[in-house]
């Protein structure tokens, strides 16, 4: 790849210049840490899956086999009002982890043993989130058909917070306007914005006088211009100088020496054009991490490495084990009444503790 790193010909770079040098580094460093981290992604998913997903299809067949004998079990006489309640609590706690994988026929199961229809508690569900957001807006959402679960409710109230924040910064801000006139650094800043937007336009206007297909000489000169003019749109889209830059550097517009005799003005706007992409891909490869780990089931302290990612990886295939192994000793001996009594009974203690979920073996 061409490079536009400033070099200094006969006298030593200036302050502006090493600024730029040192903010191109910090782009260069961070765009192929987005690589590396979708790289390491890329090769890491298809292992993941290709280890958890039969341990998990395994799981869900556990799942249902227990859930389809509870049923059974529910329909004979011979348990405490308070053991079929228990018994009930289970069932149907295990049904909502099928049913949110699609498993429509866990719906009917749940239903027949609920006091409450998986219709009524999503209702109920959605109208308690909306009781939430609208306390916390201080009024009322508008009636939208769209808002048929909690997730759509909440949604909703979070992008009408944002909304009324936003208005109220934007008031406060310009009361602020109001009182007193802008300091001379922030007439400064709001200058050197300007001429930085200025820069970035002349730039992708030389770019696209340069790579007009209609001024092409033959066929392939004009595919040649179609993409290269395809590449600078959306680099000028995103906003992205180094790209657009580079671009110029193959087209022969523009070349680091040229760069390097602008006026310590043009320097400035470039470097902060610069350093505004340099933080824009610093939130990217925050956002890229977080998506990372979530997927991965990484902790959000925990570093994004092939270690870790192999470690992880190697915790929760051991741990699907276990728990698939003492599924499968429940479901052999709880066909034992006796047996079925105690675990309902420990069911019930474990219940109650604080914190601790009584279905926790039968996740994953």
């Amino acid at each position: 790849m061409l490079t536009l790193t400033l070099i200094a010909q006969d006298n030593q770079l200036s302050p502006g210049q090493q600024r730029f040098n040192q903010i191109l580094e910090r782009i260069d460093k961070l765009k192929m840490q987005l690589v590396e981290v979708q790289a390491m992604c890329d090769t890491h998913r298809p292992v993941y899956h290709q280890r958890l997903s039969p341990l998990r299809e395994h799981h869900r067949i556990c799942v249902r086999e227990m859930i389809f004998f509870l049923d059974k079990r529910l329909q004979r006489r011979g348990l405490t009002v308070q053991q079929e309640r228990t018994a009930e609590i289970i069932l149907c706690n295990l049904s909502m982890q099928l049913i949110e994988q699609g498993d429509e026929e866990m719906r009917v199961l749940h239903d027949k043993h609920s006091r409450e229809s998986l219709a009524q508690k999503e209702q109920a569900a959605m109208m308690d989130m909306r009781d939430k957001m609208e306390d916390m807006l201080g009024e009322p959402l508008d009636d939208d058909e769209s808002l048929e679960t909690a997730h759509d409710v909440f949604r909703a109230g979070m992008e009408r917070l944002r909304e009324v924040e936003a208005a109220e910064q934007e008031a406060r801000q310009q009361a602020r306007t109001r009182k007193k006139k802008p300091s001379a650094a922030q007439l400064q800043a709001k200058a050197e914005q300007e001429a930085a937007e200025t820069t970035l336009r002349k730039v992708f206007r030389q770019l696209v006088s340069a790579l007009h297909p209609d001024r092409a000489c033959d066929s392939d000169e004009r595919d040649r211009k179609t993409v290269l003019m395809s590449e600078a749109n959306a680099a000028y889209d995103r906003r992205d100088l180094v790209a657009l830059l580079q671009i110029q550097l193959g087209v022969a517009l523009t070349n680091p020496a040229t760069i390097a005799k602008m006026t310590e003005e043009k320097i400035t706007s470039l470097t902060l054009l610069l350093k505004q992409q340099a933080l824009e891909l610093e939130i990217e490869l925050h956002h890229q991490r977080h998506d990372a780990r979530y997927e991965f089931g990484l902790k959000s302290c925990e570093n994004l490495s092939e270690a870790n990612l192999n470690r992880n990886l190697r915790v929760r295939e051991s741990s699907l084990e276990r728990d698939l192994i003492r599924m499968q000793q429940d479901l052999q001996q709880l066909t034992d009444d006796k047996y079925f009594r105690r675990w309902l009974k420990d069911q019930k203690r474990l219940s109650e503790k604080p914190r601790v979920d009584v279905f926790d073996d039968w996740r994953y």
